[in-house]
């Protein structure tokens, strides 16, 4: 076991588009993984623009699993327009930079209801549904690859936490060959009548700003983890950095935020909540140097 000196040892962490809040304060959680070895890590990552970038080189966005699932050709045209609308209302709002956690939740709760509420009635698309997943396969960030196959290797779980579609996340996983047994996927999982026509969500519905224990608590990935007290977490959108909260054995939790829209208003807001920020990043290379030291 080789621990840290300091961060110089990770170069990746040094780059211009990377933010830290706290240097001494990571150095000293990065060793205490480091010490604590594969045997006590845990990694907890959101999907949508987390494992799958914000957007491509050539500057198109990247399709989030909602959107995966509107761009099957069978989904009724109203479904697309409805869900556009929607979209330009609180999209808007998730990113806002001055409006309190409190405000959001409520506007974000509203955005799902509303969202779920559309998707009653509509036949449920499996083929074409694999055919996006097909076309989201270079949409992973570089080195979420290795990513898995390193955790793989080292028998470290993966919880994949989504507010989106399961079905899409579970799809786009397949198709990337990333849907291992040691990875696990808690989302929003749609309920469906004896015809394949969709009539809710399964249970409660995943938010943005309910992703946390509450939602894994009596999940078969939850039984994988009660002897891991680190955390490796990984994020997109400020809610996503409480994926960990509530996990009363957790010790360590090492929080990544991947910003990558509306960059100069809410980087202050993501380094209070992450303790590593990564600015218009296509990568997960900080991740996987800082997994190297774990053994």
């Amino acid at each position: 076991m080789k621990l840290l000196t300091s961060l110089d040892d990770v170069p990746e962490l040094k780059k211009e588009n990377v933010h830290i809040r706290d240097e001494a304060e990571l150095l000293q959680k990065l060793n205490k993984i480091i010490e604590g070895g594969h045997n006590k890590l845990q990694i907890v990552t959101d999907f949508d623009h987390t494992l799958t970038r914000h957007t491509l080189d050539n500057g198109n966005t990247v399709l989030t699993s909602f959107g995966m699932f509107r761009e099957c050709p069978s989904i009724p045209q109203h479904y697309k327009d409805e869900d556009n609308r929607l979209s330009g209302i609180y999209k808007p709002i998730e990113s806002d930079p001055v409006m309190s956690v409190e405000e959001k939740t409520q506007h974000m709760i509203d955005w799902y209801v509303a969202a779920h509420s559309l998707l009653k009635g509509v036949k449920f698309p499996r083929n074409e549904l694999m055919d996006s997943a097909h076309k989201m396969v270079d949409c992973f960030r570089k080195g979420v690859q290795d990513m898995i196959e390193w955790s793989k290797s080292q028998q470290v779980p993966v919880l994949v936490f989504s507010a989106g579609l399961g079905e899409s996340v579970l799809a786009a996983m397949k198709a990337a060959n990333f849907l291992l047994p040691h990875v696990k996927i808690v989302s929003n999982f749609l309920a469906m009548d004896e015809d394949d026509c969709i009539v809710g969500i399964k249970g409660e519905v995943i938010h943005t700003y309910n992703k946390n224990e509450t939602a894994i608590k009596h999940t078969e990935y939850y039984d994988m983890v009660q002897q891991r007290s680190n955390v490796i977490l990984m994020g997109d959108n400020i809610g996503d950095a409480g994926m960990a909260e509530g996990m009363e054995h957790c010790d360590t939790v090492v929080k990544v935020g991947f910003l990558g829209i509306n960059v100069d208003g809410n980087l202050d807001n993501y380094l209070n909540k992450f303790d590593i920020v990564l600015v218009n990043e296509p990568s997960v290379d900080a991740v996987n140097a800082i997994l190297q030291f774990i053994l």
